[in-house]
């Protein structure tokens, strides 16, 4: 963002400030504000109705429009306790952040009903899937950690709650799913014309892309990582078997 934008964007109308980043019109929606509702007034006309600071505006525009991402090589030189803990915090802010963001511009479109009616499906899917995960495959790595650290009460919960459980089969499954696919294949039949249209389909695909570069994450360096310890931890197990 530039000095420029921040000297001018409380001149711009809403649909002129979305136009320049799409990124906006969710910092907009932060703040209370859908740049659909009133596209035509400046923004600091709203912001004066409504009290907002200006520096809480521009705070949020360079929050939601900073790129948070962290390289691949760094991701693999992190513990698999800390890698973890990323993937969680991505977790949340797919629930938190994106999602309801995507859902609730869908909600107040009105074209392609396909595509809005097939959002909020995938929302209630892949935010179970999300909570399945961390309850399972995160937990299991989380007591695999711990075991590696000496704590026999974390050994006697892997013995007993996941006795049945396979990493190697989740692993398996992760790698073939593709829960964004249908509503890929809707997308590419939807030209955009408003800049309703443009801001929702470009949420969508920085989700869809968002998404493919945590399945790579987690693909590539978690799953890999899990395994590893998993089997250093069955060594253990056979070791110490071996000794009693």
């Amino acid at each position: 963002m530039n000095g420029l934008f921040l000297r001018m964007v409380f001149e711009k109308t809403l649909n002129e400030v979305v136009d320049e980043n799409y990124v906006y019109a969710r910092a907009l929606h932060y703040l209370g504000i859908d740049f659909f509702e009133n596209p035509h007034r400046k923004l600091k006309d709203i912001c004066r109705e409504r009290s907002l600071d200006r520096q809480k505006v521009i705070k949020s525009f360079y929050l939601f429009d900073s790129n948070q991402r962290i390289s691949f090589p760094e991701l693999e030189s992190y513990p698999i306790e800390l890698l973890m803990e990323y993937l969680k915090h991505a977790h949340h802010v797919f629930i938190k952040e994106k999602l309801p963001f995507i859902v609730h511009l869908a909600r107040k479109w009105n074209r392609e009903e396909g595509l809005k009616n097939l959002l909020p499906e995938f929302v209630e899917d892949f935010i179970r899937h999300i909570y399945e995960e961390e309850d399972s495959t995160f937990r299991y790595i989380d007591l695999l950690c711990k075991q590696s650290d000496g704590s026999a009460t974390a050994c006697f919960k892997l013995m007993s709650e996941f006795k049945e459980y396979s990493l190697i089969s989740e692993f398996e499954e992760h790698q073939d799913e593709d829960e964004f696919g249908a509503i890929r294949a809707l997308m590419d039949n939807v030209q955009p014309v408003t800049l309703h249209d443009r801001v929702l389909l470009s949420e969508i695909r920085a989700f869809d892309r968002e998404m493919i570069y945590h399945a790579e994450i987690e693909n590539n360096i978690f799953f890999p990582k899990a395994l590893a310890l998993e089997e250093q931890s069955q060594k253990r197990i056979k070791t110490l078997s071996t000794l009693n």
